[in-house]
């Protein structure tokens, strides 16, 4: 029916002009005789060559897709009215939207300032936010499919794709039913289509918004395809505060994509940003983006039916006190960045110390930083960091309570975690990337999908916590606290898996083995104790020396050392921090470090992924300033001194490549390593 205009369909919507037109439809600005208003009427085209049975099974299935489309009912979703058959053809009524496509404004005008694009995304978001918990997936989201109406944006053809996808595979084309520049890597490769899918073709929608073309594209669509399939993602250089977002929804493991709330909540508080609580006087606050830090909020923690603090209340009243203020120098604090790390920090080969350098050359020759990469968002006290396995995200803990990420590559936050009322201590994050641990002074554990940003298990605690571990195998949770015991919590929802107790001894921290097979504690009273995981015995009792307080240990990523970092108390006080590290096998202590004694305390160590350079996070004797140095370990030479902290550096991980070290302070730093 190409030259239908006046044409009457169904018996009642009159076909007024021809709006748009594609391979597999037609729609027309028409109107309905029996309520006198406009509707828009789709036309779709079925293969003329079909068999009545085939015909009659797709007209069938139309119908029954526009049923379910009709069920959606939201200000983001074009209205479906009716669906009639016409000359063996489906044509749907849906409701009339006059304005004009994202599609066709980006091909007329050029692209989006971010702040619109994020108007029309978070739009976008919380339409399909309402869909999938409907179980609707709109399986074609691109920007022709986004309508924008004045302030109103409307997303349509939900159930277009199923029909033609039914099309396609009754007559055998094989042809690819969509968009490819805006299909997910698993609805091209033929896998299970899901909510994720519609999350990747939101990140190529605002990616197209903001760059004014698709994240992939080719002179094909098999090259596309292939694209979007296997070809890095150039990041983009126009999105400003949603960087950090479009990366994370253009994911190619889509249990790694934000879902549509999670999405709609990151854009909603980038457009409208909330303040920060306070900081104190003597923090110099980094460049920052305060949009960053309001862009990811996450949301309340959707699993414990407590209520947690509002932003405002935090703010009114600040963190808690913290146990971990007052414990020396907030030891015990252990990154774990990518697998084990291994006790290490300033010692030459003779166990001579070096002096802190800031703003000079080190005296063992290693370089000297005082310009810190430090992270936007947040400049308040970060208690711990650590990345994910594919070294894009940066997980921290902070004492405000939350517990933000940052993307790597953009330095924007993407993502808070909210839930704790009080200072976050310890993170962890699993094997797999999927899950993040975090401990609080709230005396609370909650694991978090980072899909998702939301809590999906939450524990009490006994006492503050100290520290977390996940096994090698992700399906333990190891956590410690000031009570002197090990908990063990089944990873998959926070149930109890049992306690680790050794008489006289205040285990603090603790570390896996690279296979799983032992667990490392470092006690509060001096003792390095290894247990067997599977008998849940201890294996052997260390002692790294006499009258030690706050033990941190560690292990090699080969298995076979195991390290401990503690400081002794004498009668004048604190005595000289050292690094012992131990045979995994026979027990016996291999080698002992003295560390510069103006780093009265270690807070945490970390080792490189290649096993040849540590860092250590430490308290300096010069009051509330702390210095992180990394150290070649086989040439026992300090290679460089990050000593810009404006606060004990709490926290050190390596980056999975080993080419970036995380510290925190006074907000969490990324620092290049030479």
């Amino acid at each position: 029916m190409t030259d239908a205009s006046g044409a009457l369909v169904g018996g009642r919507y009159r076909l007024v002009e021809l709006v748009g037109q594609g391979g597999m439809g037609r729609v027309w600005r028409g109107f309905d005789e029996t309520l006198h208003r406009e509707v828009a009427v789709k036309e779709l085209l079925l293969p003329a060559d079909l068999a009545e049975p085939a015909r009659r099974g797709l007209i069938e299935r139309a119908t029954a897709e526009t049923r379910a489309a009709a069920r959606l009912q939201d200000p983001g979703i074009v209205i479906v009215h009716d669906v009639v058959e016409q000359d063996g053809v489906p044509w749907i009524v849906m409701e009339y939207i006059a304005g004009t496509s994202l599609g066709a404004r980006l091909a007329a005008q050029g692209p989006l300032g971010w702040r619109r694009a994020a108007e029309i995304g978070v739009s976008v978001a919380e339409a399909l936010a309402h869909a999938h918990a409907a179980g609707a997936v709109h399986r074609d989201l691109k920007p022709d499919n986004v309508l924008l109406a004045g302030e109103r944006t409307v997303i349509t053809d939900f159930g277009i794709a199923r029909i033609l996808d039914a099309t396609t595979r009754l007559t055998s084309t094989h042809a690819v039913v969509g968009t490819p520049q805006y299909m997910s890597p698993e609805q091209l490769q033929g896998h299970d289509v899901t909510t994720a899918s519609d999350m990747w073709a939101l990140g190529a929608t605002l990616y197209a918004a903001v760059e004014g073309h698709p994240p992939y594209d080719g002179p094909t669509v098999w090259a596309v395809v292939a694209a979007v399939v296997s070809e890095p993602l150039s990041a983009p250089g126009d999105a400003g505060p949603l960087a950090g977002l479009i990366a994370s929804l253009l994911d190619r493991d889509p249990d790694r994509r934000p879902d549509a709330r999670s999405a709609a909540r990151i854009l909603h508080e980038l457009l409208h940003p909330a303040s920060e609580p306070p900081h104190p006087p003597t923090v110099v606050d980094a460049p920052s983006d305060a949009d960053a830090e309001a862009a990811a909020v996450a949301g309340a923690d959707t699993v414990t039916s407590v209520a947690p603090e509002s932003e405002e209340a935090l703010q009114k009243a600040g963190p808690g006190p913290s146990r971990r203020t007052v414990t020396l120098g907030g030891l015990g604090v252990l990154a774990v960045a990518a697998g084990a790390t291994v006790a290490a920090l300033v010692a030459d080969g003779q166990g001579n110390p070096n002096s802190r350098a800031s703003g000079g050359s080190h005296p063992s020759g290693g370089s000297d930083s005082t310009s810190p990469d430090t992270l936007p968002g947040y400049t308040g006290k970060v208690n711990s960091v650590a990345f994910t396995p594919d070294g894009r995200t940066l997980v921290a803990g902070c004492d405000d309570g939350k517990v933000r990420l940052w993307d790597v590559t953009s330095r924007a936050v993407v993502g808070i975690l909210v839930g704790h009322t009080s200072a976050v201590g310890p993170v962890a994050v699993s094997p797999d990337g999927k899950a993040v641990a975090s401990g609080s002074d709230d005396t609370t554990i909650r694991l978090w999908s980072l899909a998702t940003r939301t809590a999906f298990a939450s524990v009490s605690f006994a006492a503050d916590l100290a520290h977390l571990a996940f096994s090698p195998d992700g399906k333990t949770l190891a956590a410690t606290g000031y009570l002197g015991l090990v908990w063990l919590y089944n990873a998959a929802d926070g149930s109890a898996a049992g306690q680790l107790d050794a008489p006289d001894v205040l285990q603090y921290t603790l570390a896996y083995s690279p296979d799983g097979k032992t667990l490392a504690t470092g006690s509060l009273d001096g003792k390095l104790v290894l247990w067997n995981t599977a008998a849940r015995n201890v294996e052997a009792t260390l002692s790294p020396g006499s009258s030690i307080e706050n033990v941190v240990v560690a292990y090699s990523p080969d298995g076979r050392t195991v390290a401990s970092a503690s400081t002794p108390l004498t009668d004048q006080g604190l005595g000289r921090t050292s690094i012992q590290f131990w045979n995994a096998t026979t027990h016996a202590k291999t080698t002992e470090l003295l560390v510069n004694p103006t780093v009265y305390a270690l807070n945490a160590i970390a080792l490189s992924p290649d096993g040849r350079s540590a860092a250590g996070a430490g308290s300096e004797d010069s009051g509330g300033a702390g210095s992180v140095l990394v150290w070649d370990i086989v040439t026992r030479a300090v290679t460089a001194v990050f000593g810009a902290h404006l606060g004990d550096a709490n926290s050190v991980a390596f980056s999975p490549d080993g080419r970036t070290l995380a510290s925190a302070s006074q907000g969490a730093q990324l620092w290049k390593l030479p």
